[in-house]
């Protein structure tokens, strides 16, 4: 009996022995009463010799030797010299007889560690993706807002060209049967800017060419997208110049469309110019708009006055149907 007794106890500690965590159960008075083999492989890190009392575990705890880091924000958790990971716990555990014992486990969380670790470090590279997402957002705002900017001044200056035009070839008596009613009128689209602006790009082109008594005809299929409304930026652009320097009574645009672009030809049937033209206000913010959208801008002056563009095409699909027939518009 006491040898089977005996046996029974070795396969019992055996399989105490196997567990992958650490066990060690302390006495009333602090002396370890039975600890398994993992235990006892921690106390050569904690101690560099077998552990033999509760408080001189709880002091090694509490002040760990070098190469045993206690991690920060990790409750009675460790890194060993081995890199793994090791959380301890101390409870009170009671027998059948009565006895208390004193329970000490070290649980192997070296995996839940690396994931933690990672997730920390995948939490912190998403905030700064939040923080830079955010300041590009406020650059995307900016950016809208000074392209607004722009376009409300090119209108302004725009509207106020027309009106000046209009103005002028009035008092010098060119523009026939246009009363003043209608001068008048430029000069209320200019001081009700805000409704301008409201218009597209071609209206205002129609619009600004019906007041000036002006016929705009358009050959060729009309872009859409960017394109079309730097084409009728264009158009307006020169027919404010034809108004003024050329007495001009037509402006026309000659459309072109290849695989990639549209090929513009803007002209007029006014009077030539005298000698080349040096480009100013309207010209030059023109070149810039079309160079930044990707476009070539070319002026040419002699024997007749034409501007050229090539117009990338980008956006087209926004708006619907072409009209390919040409279109006569008399304004």
């Amino acid at each position: 009996m006491h040898r089977l007794k005996h046996f029974g106890f070795n396969v019992i500690k055996e399989s105490f022995d196997q567990l992958p965590s650490g066990v060690c159960f302390f006495n009333y008075k602090g002396d370890i009463v039975l600890c398994n083999r993992q235990m006892y492989r921690l106390s050569q890190y904690l101690f560099d010799s077998d552990m033999q009392h509760l408080r001189e575990v709880e002091q090694a705890l509490r002040f760990p030797p070098e190469g045993v880091v206690l991690l920060p924000g990790l409750e009675s958790t460790y890194r060993f010299p081995d890199k793994s990971v090791w959380r301890f716990e101390k409870t009170e555990v009671t027998d059948r007889y009565g006895e208390t014992y004193t329970q000490l486990t070290a649980a192997d969380i070296t995996e839940i560690h690396r994931v933690l670790v990672q997730i920390a470090a995948d939490n912190q590279k998403l905030n700064e993706d939040e923080k830079k997402l955010l300041e590009l957002s406020e650059n995307v705002k900016a950016i809208v807002r000074e392209k607004e900017q722009l376009a409300a001044k090119s209108a302004m200056h725009d509207g106020l060209a027309a009106s000046l035009t209009v103005t002028k070839q009035y008092l010098a008596g060119n523009l026939g049967e246009i009363d003043i009613a209608v001068v008048l009128h430029e000069w209320e689209k200019s001081i009700a800017f805000r409704d301008a602006v409201l218009l597209s790009e071609k209206e205002k082109l129609f619009d600004n060419a019906s007041s000036s008594g002006v016929s705009i005809q358009i050959k060729g299929e009309e872009p859409t997208g960017s394109a079309a409304e730097l084409m009728y930026v264009a158009m307006q652009v020169c027919l404010n110049n034809a108004i003024q320097y050329a007495k001009a009574t037509e402006l026309t645009a000659s459309i072109q469309e290849n695989e990639d672009k549209y090929s513009v030809v803007i002209r007029n049937n006014g009077k030539p110019p005298e000698k080349v033209i040096t480009e100013g206000g309207g010209l030059t913010n023109l070149r810039r708009r079309i160079e930044k959208s990707g476009g070539i801008m070319t002026v040419y002056s002699l024997p007749e006055f034409s501007l050229v563009m090539d117009l990338p095409k980008t956006d087209n699909a926004e708006e619907g149907g072409r009209d390919s027939s040409e279109k006569n518009i008399n304004c």
